[in-house]
């Protein structure tokens, strides 16, 4: 994350400032650069408790997360649902401790998790409603191809098969904070010791980074799989099993792409959405060129006392 004040000066401005100097003497560089392209930042939702879980489902419009609540006197987890265009969110009531969001794009559905079990989501009455494993505390979801669960606390990984839920056979003894199975099967998972990948079903996990808080793992529109850590954006650098950061986010709890695959990303507090700059590449050339930046402002103070 860059915040800073770029001053443009009608006269005596470096180069790469006079594109903007036409339309204002005063450009906000507060944006992010994400894939080596800076981006204007749109805040879409503020005042939340560190919204977890970020789901979008662009047939709505509709982004399904997860965020901390005030309940009596402690803290708990609730489901929230904010309409992107419309700017208005809602609670869902009826998942008591309401933490994981999953989305099933076969089937088109949405399901939560919380303290007593599975929850799906009726588009029609706005409401949750019971699905499964009643009296289990969900962690976290996954559907594709198949429906996995992680149980807390002990984050045993479960998947749905002969109509009841089992533990993952090869994840018995591995504890699962975070689970992905790309579009080409590839399996992600996180927990505290590492990011792993398993590219064959009977292959051992490849360590991808062991330096990371992973938060969230997901895909864009071209099915390339993106890396929410506690300090920004991490893309998977193929062949090479290793990752690369693409955007740099204090304190980044969530992500997901909207239908025109522009990047919404939650912070601490807020949720924002990435969205094209007509001032890219002068906000990108003072962040990388801080000394001609300098160089402006002091030629600005040469003018006034001249």
């Amino acid at each position: 994350m860059y915040i800073f004040k770029l001053l443009v000066l009608i006269a005596g401005a470096p180069s790469f400032l006079n594109a903007a100097s036409k339309e204002s003497d005063l450009i906000m560089c507060d944006g992010v650069i994400f894939h080596n392209v800076y981006y204007d930042r749109e805040l879409l939702f503020s005042d939340l408790g560190r919204p977890y879980n970020l789901v979008m489902h662009r047939f709505s419009g509709i982004l399904f997360f997860s965020h901390t609540i005030q309940n009596g006197t402690s803290v708990d987890f609730g489901i929230r649902a904010c309409h992107l265009d419309k700017r208005t969110c809602r609670d869902i009531k009826g998942v008591p401790g309401g933490y994981a969001v999953a989305y099933d794009a076969g089937n088109d559905d949405i399901y939560f998790g919380g303290h007593d079990g599975i929850y799906k989501y009726n588009f029609l009455t706005k409401e949750a409603e019971f699905f499964a494993e009643e009296g289990k505390s969900i962690w976290g979801l996954f559907v594709r191809r198949n429906f996995y669960y992680i149980e807390y606390p002990t984050q045993k990984l479960y998947v749905y098969r002969d109509d009841r839920f089992i533990q993952v056979a090869e994840a018995i003894h591995i504890e699962v904070d975070i689970f992905f199975v790309s579009k080409h099967f590839d399996v992600y998972f996180a927990n505290k010791t590492a990011l792993y990948k398993v590219e064959k079903p009977i292959s051992e996990p490849i360590v991808l980074s062991d330096e990371i808080q992973v938060r969230q793992i997901v895909e864009d529109n071209y099915g390339d799989v993106h890396i929410c850590a506690s300090d920004g954006i991490y893309l998977e650098e193929k062949p090479y099993h290793r990752i690369k950061k693409v955007a740099a986010i204090d304190q980044a709890f969530g992500t997901t792409f909207d239908d025109t695959d522009n990047m919404i990303y939650s912070d601490r507090n807020n949720i924002y959405r990435l969205t094209p700059s007509k001032y890219s590449g002068v906000c990108m050339n003072a962040i990388n060129n801080p000394e001609a930046r300098y160089q402006g402002d002091e030629t600005r103070r040469k003018n006034k006392r001249t």
